[in-house]
């Protein structure tokens, strides 16, 4: 939980779950060995199922040396692994297809890990790579370890009322409730196992007189899931944000589901937004907010982020009704078709952009 974050659309995260299902963002171990098999292939000999035996193989020897041996230490082929084993790996690449291919597959690899959240478990859980190293405690211990925290919420619904303040850094901000953003380290609605939980200690702090003066920003790629758990509670307080993020076209089927989430305002995260989404596919009855961003990363592992697209998405929602919100023009941007780079290496600074971009609304509160 951070009660301040450089998040640009809220004041404060919380995380009553920690870690994740997977998604586009943060995809399968069988994904990734799939798109591995067929990279190197086109580099040499290499039959379907090497990157799969190798790893396999790289799994079993490293854990077997584990002398203390904790929660987030596995001897499955899970994503965390791959990536944490990917240097070990690459040298079996190099070796046997030489440096090119090994190139190849880093960017393999990098490519299937866009998720920050993920990135950050990767860093501060644990690792059966160096499984000595410091564990944040704060982190489930794999992101594949959907992890449960309780009294997250209760604490942060007792934050001090930002309603009326100014905030120097955020003037978008100003003068309304705090803006708390619940799950930017996971999916709270990766198992419906945890609807209880989250009904105890999400829904009934926001409830509370303390979380009344709050508003909610509650993210989701499940939205179907989210559906569900409103209709449990007999839909959301006034205050809360339903919303779902979407990454590309091949996303938009989310927009349906969340249109059936039971809530007073709904939003998307369109971010990173890695593909062109069309306006006239996009439909944005019901829809209250729409946050559009590029992504960021290592370049030579995130995909370009043409400013047309924004525009596009800008024109869409001033037609539509719903505030925009561009968060950042991400590390590729790409201008009439030449890409560029900006002193931010996020993109995120908006006196670097275009003044026809410079939109940052934020939805009409009622509560």
């Amino acid at each position: 939980m951070a009660q301040k974050t450089k998040i640009q659309w809220c004041d404060s995260t919380i995380n009553p779950v920690m870690g994740c299902g997977g998604c586009e963002l943060y995809i399968s171990p069988g994904e990734i060995l799939a798109h591995l098999d067929l990279e190197m292939a086109g580099h040499g000999a290499w039959p379907q199922g090497t990157s799969r035996d190798i790893y396999r193989q790289l799994i079993t020897e490293t854990y077997e040396r584990i002398a203390n041996l904790m929660p987030g230490h596995s001897k499955s082929l899970t994503t965390t692994n791959i990536y944490h084993l990917r240097k070990e790996f690459l040298a079996e690449v190099a070796s046997g297809l030489g440096k090119k291919a090994s190139i190849a597959a880093e960017r393999v690899i990098g490519e299937s890990i866009a998720c920050y959240a993920a990135k950050n478990h990767l860093s501060k859980a644990r690792s059966i790579v160096n499984p000595g190293r410091g564990f944040n405690t704060g982190y489930a211990p794999a992101f594949e370890m959907v992890t449960r925290f309780e009294d997250r919420v209760c604490k942060a619904a007792l934050y001090r009322d930002l309603r009326g303040q100014s905030r120097a850094d955020k003037p978008w901000l100003d003068d309304l409730p705090r803006h708390i953003f619940v799950s930017d380290m996971g999916d709270a609605f990766s198992r419906e196992s945890d609807f209880e939980f989250l009904e105890k200690e999400v829904i009934e702090p926001i409830r509370s007189v303390s979380g009344q003066r709050h508003r909610w920003l509650w993210l989701t790629k499940r939205p179907d899931r989210m559906e569900r758990f409103g209709e449990r509670i007999n839909g959301f307080p006034p205050n809360v944000i339903a919303m779902t993020t979407l990454t590309g076209p091949g996303t938009l089927n989310r927009v349906d589901q969340l249109r059936r989430v039971s809530a007073a305002k709904r939003g998307l995260s369109i971010e990173p937004l890695r593909q062109r989404i069309c306006a006239s596919e996009l439909d944005l009855s019901g829809i209250d907010w729409v946050i559009v961003g590029g992504e960021s990363g290592r370049r030579e592992h995130v995909c370009p982020f043409d400013l047309d697209w924004a525009r596009e998405l800008r024109d869409h929602c001033q037609v539509s009704g719903a505030a925009f919100f561009l968060k950042q023009l991400g590390r590729r941007p790409v201008e009439t078709g030449k890409e560029f780079r900006f002193h931010d290496s996020h993109g995120g600074e908006w006196d670097e952009w275009p003044e026809d971009l410079r939109f940052r609304e934020m939805p009409l509160i009622s509560t």
